[in-house]
């Protein structure tokens, strides 16, 4: 048997498979590289746009004191038509200015928000086990920018047509956000965040 050739045969299989299992070796930590710094990046922007919602959601809750100082309680007339006259009436003295403060806080932070989004559309490509949840906080975590955003351009503007239903349906919709609530809805989304972020950091490197 020409015994070299065979030798040689074997030699070149023998390389072909060690190169393919480096190579595989090589993508699945290359693999587990970009899952984790996504992960990392994902983590830093969720707490960063937390953080940085703090002053937006203060500004929120000193113009709801202040539209809430202007209802007239001893006027009489029904409980909702003396608290959205109140906070029409803080509107026309001080939502301009009020509002500027706010829309300029957001500006602030409209970077941020972008860069959340983005990340949390990246993180489809992973195709991350239960990654639908982590989305959905991401979602809502952003909503409440939103929220105070609309917030921001009722209060702007003194010369809404208050007796227009549409107008005064959204100055119900708006008056009806809690900055409480929005704290508390972003520590329960946040949590949700860092959870998925734990869980698969484990199977990450469990692999």
């Amino acid at each position: 048997m020409p015994w070299l050739e065979v030798i040689k045969t074997i030699a070149t299989v023998a390389t072909a498979f060690i190169a393919l299992r480096a190579l595989r070796n090589w993508q699945r930590q290359d693999r587990a590289k970009r899952e984790v710094e996504f992960l990392d990046s994902l983590i830093d922007a969720a707490h960063q746009h937390i953080i940085e919602m703090q002053r937006p959601i203060e500004l929120l809750r000193a113009a709801k004191i202040g539209m809430a100082s202007h209802v007239q309680s001893w006027v009489s007339g029904d409980e909702n038509d003396k608290i959205a006259a109140g906070a029409i009436a803080y509107i026309e003295k001080r939502g301009g200015d009020d509002g500027k403060r706010l829309n300029d806080a957001l500006t602030l932070i409209e970077a941020p928000v972008v860069k959340l989004r983005s990340l949390a559309v990246k993180g489809q490509m992973f195709n991350f086990k239960e990654y639908r949840k982590c989305q959905d906080s991401v979602t809502k975590l952003t909503w409440h920018f939103g929220r105070i955003r609309a917030f921001t351009s009722m209060i702007e503007s003194p010369s809404w047509n208050w007796e227009n239903p549409q107008v005064s349906g959204l100055l119900a919709k708006v008056m009806a956000i809690d900055p409480d609530e929005i704290i508390q809805d972003l520590s329960i989304n946040n949590t949700v965040i860092v959870g998925f972020a734990r869980d698969t950091y484990s199977r990450i490197y469990g692999r």
